[in-house]
């Protein structure tokens, strides 16, 4: 394959040799140098996918802690509400029941007796 080197060979074929030797190292680096080299470009590709994904899940994380904020803010609200309108009850219906007392079960007697002398 390679031509081997004597000492009392013909010194010009030695350095054709030798020069075609290196001609397919040269080659072999020029290869393995664009090889590499279109790795490293396709792993620059591939990184910047992946940091715009990643900023694409920020994003969205951020939108939804916003939206499960204002979730909390709304369900806050509404159990406020509901909570009054449960105390609004209660008062309604301890209103029913004062007037059941005082107008269905005493007499009139009892009752003119309670706006006179009450007052």
């Amino acid at each position: 394959m390679y031509a081997v080197i004597e000492e009392n060979g013909n010194k010009t074929l030695e350095l054709q040799s030798i020069h075609e030797r290196l001609e397919e190292i040269r080659v072999y680096l020029v290869k393995e140098v664009a090889f590499k080299q279109a790795v490293i470009d396709g792993q620059g590709e591939q990184l910047g996918k992946l940091k715009m994904h990643a900023e694409e899940k920020d994003l969205m994380l951020k939108r939804m802690n916003d939206q499960l904020q204002e979730c909390r803010q709304t369900n806050e609200g509404t159990r406020q509400l509901i909570n009054k309108l449960l105390n609004d009850i209660s008062n309604y219906q301890k209103d029913i029941e004062w007037y059941k007392r005082t107008y269905e079960k005493r007499s009139l007697a009892g009752t003119i007796w309670q706006k006179l002398f009450r007052k």
